[in-house]
């Protein structure tokens, strides 16, 4: 006990020294990746936020929207019209699979997958709408329909041109 009272009643000096460091943020703050990717990760969290108590995630919403539109899709075709990687789309797909909302046909070595929605995915993606189109339509009232039309198809442009 005494050994407590002694170490309680030593007194330490702490000496700080601080930095000021200048960061030249310019190339990230101009990189247009960056910057895209990040506005992208921040409404991706919005939508999150609103469909998730569905039980889906924002980046599957359109995958379903997808094989609700067009019976039969094959998995590449599918990956290529999403512009997603072949292995993203099937980390999305799991779980869609897992679930009974989506089926797929064929396969095996080489062969044709084909992907189509099921009438659990049709009744999860009917329930989850009014909350994906809250969402929408939030976004596109914050940017306003005419800048939203311009942003898409601007950026629409710079995809293909950069495909070329």
């Amino acid at each position: 006990m005494k050994l407590a009272q002694n170490i309680d009643n030593v007194r330490f000096s702490v000496y700080i020294h601080t930095m000021k460091m200048q960061l030249d943020m310019t190339s990230v703050e101009n990189c247009t990746c960056f910057n895209v990717r990040r506005i992208s990760r921040a409404i991706t969290q919005f939508f999150d936020a609103e469909v998730r108590r569905h039980g889906l995630r924002p980046t599957q919403t359109p995958i379903l929207g997808a094989l609700q539109a067009k019976n039969g899709w094959a998995m590449a075709e599918l990956s290529q019209w999403l512009g997603m990687e072949r292995t993203t789309l099937l980390r999305n797909l799991r779980p869609l699979q897992r679930d009974g909302l989506v089926g797929a046909k064929g396969g095996g070595r080489g062969g044709r997958v084909e992907l189509e929605i099921t009438q659990k995915g049709r009744a999860a993606l009917a329930k989850l709408l009014p909350a994906w189109r809250s969402a929408q339509d939030k976004v596109v009232a914050i940017l306003g329909q005419k800048r939203w039309s311009s942003i898409i198809r601007d950026l629409e442009d710079v995809a293909t041109k950069l495909k070329e």
